[in-house]
């Protein structure tokens, strides 16, 4: 294999090393928009289903929602636009069915037709398809958008929103595949996206869970919060109390608040588990960080990770540093994603940090890499963490980042393996005018669940999954052929395979 840099001033792509097939582009990357919710998911036949929102040019340039579908041998159908421009804010379910060969896509964004945002729903005209738009239902109600989705065993859709005019968020359910809805409830919120729906895989039982500021006057509403949940047992028929887990008191006695990326799952048995992010309330806004889990058989708060490794801080904080790194106002640790093996009981918990203040890009903020740890009793205890990207790329201008960021992970494992879709951010931080639009890839990795627990140190666990040292999209290509990729600072790479 040869190597050659040829020195010229265009840019056609980018090089990245990030883990994971790229199955699509996006302009924009939705940083800080509260929880991540649910973009990834595994039907019983073993497909992927995955959705991001696609943007070309500036934001909101052109904006709409993105599928795409691995099938079981491993091809993908491509990138495919899954929604009406201009949509987005996309979120994703499989529709349950007894055959799993009708277990099709469904995704959830708001959309104006001309009416007015609404929240909407579509699903797949088969499995696989790839037929967008199909079957549009919306309760038809101004305003109230950024949706999230959840679709039960029983066949009821679960669609929590946003609304925004004002800081509440909504519970709407249909039994009728959307045909009419009802609005279970409303409740006062943070100033962002914090609403999460998750049902069980094997039972009718639903959570909506999402964060309820204590007090507003603090990061905008955003770092002040309490983590609210109402439980169903029956599909979203009917609902439990509206419950506050975390119930945090005045400093001292609580020194910790809630963020707003609410996680949550269903285990082997039916319990329900629940992830956020919480910050150090004697630390200013977002300085310090950990994630935390909780349990409804237990009733008890743990923390997830200990960051011991690297850090001097006693009490296992993530620290924002002073100096020689910014995370652009996000938490050091945040945006967690529970996973349960359906085999063993043992449960994995994934989240977005970095414990290399050096690893930041050339405009000071820091490279999001994905990290994980595993608990083998119900959540009561969890494992040291485990870095499981480990892309540094300290110093880079826009363009040469790799920061793993706006991630979020199939709820079970299947074949031993964890199913994670991200954004690879070729530029973190906030947004910018930075004059070069920058192209980030969407990637899907899956990997062995014991590289949580270090007992495995393989990046990924089928071929199909493997990082080539240079990608080509869409594949297949030719076994010889010249490649050639132009990069951000205008350098080419050629290599002969």
């Amino acid at each position: 294999m040869t190597l050659i840099y040829v020195v010229s001033l265009l840019t056609l792509c980018i090089f990245s090393s990030s883990p994971g097939v790229q199955i699509g582009i996006t302009t924009y990357v939705p940083r800080e928009n509260g929880s991540f919710g649910q973009r990834l998911r595994l039907d019983d036949n073993g497909n992927i289903h995955v959705t991001w929102m696609w943007c070309g040019g500036a934001y909101p340039g052109t904006r709409y929602c993105a599928w795409n579908f691995r099938f079981f041998d491993g091809s993908w159908y491509g990138e495919t636009q899954g929604s009406p421009s201009v949509s987005g804010y996309v979120q994703l379910d499989v529709v349950r069915d007894a055959n799993p060969d009708n277990q099709v896509s469904a995704i959830a964004y708001h959309y104006d037709p001309g009416a007015g945002y609404f929240g909407w729903v579509d699903t797949d005209a088969g499995q696989g398809w790839g037929l967008w738009p199909n079957n549009m239902v919306t309760p038809a109600v101004n305003n109230h958008i950024w949706p999230r989705l959840a679709w039960t065993e029983n066949g009821n859709i679960i669609m929590p929103t946003g609304d925004y005019d004002v800081d509440i968020h909504h519970l709407y359910v249909s039994t009728d595949l959307g045909a009419s809805w009802t609005h279970v409830n409303q409740w006062d919120s943070c100033r962002t996206l914090s609403h999460f729906a998750r049902t069980s895989h094997n039972s009718n039982k639903v959570v909506f869970a999402h964060t309820r500021f204590i007090t507003d006057t603090i990061g905008a509403g955003q770092l002040n919060n309490d983590v609210w949940l109402m439980l169903s047992i029956d599909g979203g028929f009917t609902w439990g109390p509206h419950i506050n887990i975390t119930d945090y008191q005045p400093y001292p006695t609580d020194s910790v608040r809630a963020y707003c990326d609410v996680n949550a799952i269903f285990d082997n048995n039916g319990n329900l588990h629940v992830a956020w992010a919480g910050r150090k309330v004697t630390d200013t806004y977002h300085d310090a960080s950990k994630i935390w889990h909780w349990d409804d058989a237990s009733n008890q708060i743990t923390a997830v990770n200990s960051p011991s490794i690297y850090y001097s801080n006693l009490g296992g904080w993530w620290i924002e540093p002073d100096s020689g790194g910014d995370y652009g106002g996000r938490l050091p640790a945040d945006q967690p994603q529970l996973v349960v093996d359906e085999t063993t009981g043992d449960l994995y918990c994934l989240w977005h940090g970095n414990d290399d203040y050096f690893d930041h890009s050339s405009r000071g903020y820091i490279n999001m890499e994905l990290y994980g740890s595993k608990s083998t009793d119900g959540g009561l205890t969890w494992s040291d963490y485990k870095n499981l990207t480990n892309t540094r790329t300290p110093n880079q201008p826009p363009g040469w980042c790799d920061s793993e960021d706006f991630m979020t992970a199939n709820p079970f494992t299947m074949n031993d393996s964890i199913y994670v879709t991200f954004i690879e951010d070729k530029d973190p931080g906030p947004d910018t005018t930075w004059p070069t639009i920058i192209t980030h890839p969407v990637r899907c990795w899956v990997f062995h669940k014991d590289l949580i627990s270090g007992a495995r140190e393989a990046e990924s666990v089928e071929s199909v999954y493997s990082k080539p040292m240079l990608e080509v999209f869409p594949n297949p290509f030719i076994k010889q052929t010249d490649i050639i990729c132009m990069m951000q600072d205008s350098r080419f790479f050629f290599e002969n395979f």
